[in-house]
């Protein structure tokens, strides 16, 4: 880590921005298919996790003793009102005024305020996964560098993106979706399965025959199978040549990831549910239960996640940044993440995401080709019109 990367906090603050009558997460996939909403979320047939029915997110601003301002998002789209509430009503007292040596200096503090009352992940982790991006983006807004460049002396100066979700409601819909993609040189895919098999073999096959071009598929069923279905699942995705199993079985269940892991088929990959170095380091050491490690940045932060990919490097595990809900500045952060992981996977893209904040930010990241070039902006190459921020501000 460089040496000019001591800091002090003039100010910090935190706001939650919706954005309302805008396509949800899922856009139109397999709509009318019995989804429930409420007036802010929706589920999924087939799936357990609630999601927003318009995208919200908590953005966090932090101004150094320089003045120099810095942006930071936690992946936190169900809920954020509580994270701008821990930001604004507890962290920035703790913070405004004190002098840090570096970025872990401050994680490591606010870390230990609140981790012998148990607060070691949920919300409380989100808040300083987003004040710790804004204020790397700070830093290297301050040091005229990349965050990448501060992470690693030789970042990546490109590299290749999949499609995270073909989220169309047929699956003619969804090849030709897939097939647009390609005509940009987009090389793989995820697709969102339940824990049917069947049906997953069914829709997998249905767009690999539509598609044949497309080089990589990726399988995620967001945590809905049986130690049955997903032996069945990790199998059946192997023999079809998918890049890796994602989120087979239940976030807490360790020794069924080891088992699994042990089986023949797909690799399997996780990790965006934790949110620290201390919740993922058991599920990499021997029996391991992953393949693939994927840190969400917008949980862990870059200090956490350089940790995390420590760990993981160490238990012979590669990395590659998970990308979940969120908009421009959470996005340039994991694609800053990107640049210093290994090159040995495509970077998740959440291609419909990045353009929400429109006209209130501008970004330097820009897709093409399949992928995208780091950008010579310094900090995460992302810059916010506060004027413009207005329409999207949800007032508490």
């Amino acid at each position: 880590m460089p040496t000019n990367t001591s800091f002090s906090v003039k100010s910090i603050e935190s706001i939650h921005l919706a954005f309302k009558n805008s396509a949800s997460y899922w856009e139109t996939y397999r709509a009318n298919e019995g989804d429930r909403q409420t007036e802010r979320f929706e589920f999924k047939q087939g799936w357990q996790t609630v999601y927003a029915l318009n995208i919200e997110t908590p953005l966090v601003k932090v101004t150094l003793s320089d003045g120099t301002v810095g942006w930071g998002e936690a992946n936190a789209g169900i809920g954020p009102e509580v994270v701008t509430l821990i930001v604004n009503g507890i962290l920035a007292q703790m913070i405004e005024g004190q002098e840090y040596e570096n970025p872990r200096a401050l994680w490591d503090f606010l870390y230990d305020t609140q981790r012998g009352r148990g607060y070691s992940s949920g919300y409380w982790l989100d808040a300083l996964a987003a004040i710790d991006i804004a204020v790397w983006d700070a830093i290297g807004k301050r040091e005229q560098s990349p965050v990448a460049a501060l992470l690693d002396p030789n970042p990546r100066s490109q590299f290749d993106v999949y499609l995270s979700g073909v989220r169309r409601a047929t699956l003619d819909e969804r090849i030709e979706h897939v097939k647009t993609w390609m005509d940009t040189g987009l090389r793989g895919a995820k697709i969102f399965l339940t824990g049917d098999v069947e049906a997953g073999t069914t829709e997998l096959d249905g767009l690999m025959a539509g598609a044949p071009d497309l080089e990589q598929w990726m399988v995620d069923t967001l945590w809905m199978g049986t130690p049955e279905t997903a032996e069945i699942g990790k199998l059946e995705y192997g023999k079809r040549n998918v890049r890796f199993f994602e989120c087979p079985l239940q976030p807490e269940d360790l020794i069924g990831h080891q088992e699994l892991v042990k089986k023949p088929g797909a690799d399997i990959a996780l990790g965006e549910h934790f949110r620290s170095r201390y919740q993922m380091s058991q599920w990499v050491q021997q029996p391991r239960a992953l393949d693939v490690y994927q840190p969400d940045i917008g949980r862990t932060g870059f200090t956490d996640y350089l940790a995390q990919m420590e760990i993981a490097a160490k238990a012979g595990i590669k990395t590659t940044p998970h990308m979940g809900t969120g908009v421009s500045v959470f996005q340039a952060a994991t694609l800053q993440c990107a640049a210093v992981a290994p090159a040995d996977y495509l970077q998740e893209f959440q291609g419909g995401l990045s353009d929400r904040l429109d006209k209130a930010s501008d970004s330097a990241w820009s897709y093409a080709d399949g992928g995208f070039t780091l950008p010579d902006r310094p900090g995460i190459g992302v810059e916010i019109n506060e004027a413009q921020l207005e329409p999207f501000i949800v007032k508490h």
